[in-house]
């Protein structure tokens, strides 16, 4: 026994006796003929690769923030900086675009109704007319407003429209600002 202890303390990590091992026969009760198998776990383990509540929210961030890049980068910002919003005009021009299922969202009846409008639709004779481009800016916002959106829309797609909305309502503010210091000069 010394000699052991000995041993045991010489060994970084000490040897455990194993239990001896008993035949199978043993360890799992015989069936017999009648009777029927134990019953199986009604509750498996959880998969670590199953989604937790928590991941949902995740997915739905990551989603938002894909909407967000490809709706400011593809539209809404005027290239080559990408730091200024492009003119209230190109952008009702090109709303039409925008639109699902541009964006790989799920497409929806609501958004056939749209009718592009084109730039011709905002110039008159003498250039651009304010109030075809207001009457377009109140067209855009009617259809984006959020008591006028199907009940039925996808979150995404919520969260698009009220993107979509405060664009659109920051590029016309930009408009008036720079038309007031225009007529002010």
């Amino acid at each position: 026994q010394q000699q052991q202890q000995q041993q045991q303390q010489q060994m970084p990590f000490p040897q455990q006796p194993r239990p001896p091992t008993a035949p199978e026969s043993s360890t799992f009760p015989q069936q017999t003929a009648g009777q029927t198998p134990p019953p199986a776990n009604p509750d498996p383990p959880p998969s670590k690769y199953e989604m937790s509540p928590g991941s949902t929210d995740e997915i739905k961030e990551t989603v938002v923030a894909e909407i967000k890049k490809k709706v400011l980068l593809c539209w809404a910002l005027q290239q080559p900086a990408m730091q200024v919003l492009r003119p209230i005009d190109q952008l009702i021009c090109s709303f039409h675009a925008i639109l699902p299922p541009a964006l790989n969202t799920t497409p929806h009846a609501y958004y056939k109704k749209w009718k592009p409008i084109s730039p011709a639709d905002l110039i008159s004779s003498s250039g651009m007319d304010d109030n075809k481009l207001k009457k377009a800016v109140r067209k855009v916002k009617f259809f984006l407003h959020p008591d006028k959106l199907p009940r039925d829309l996808p979150e995404e797609q919520t969260f698009l429209c009220k993107m979509l909305w405060d664009i659109i309502a920051d590029a016309w503010t930009e408009f008036c600002t720079k038309k007031e210091h225009l007529d002010w000069a």
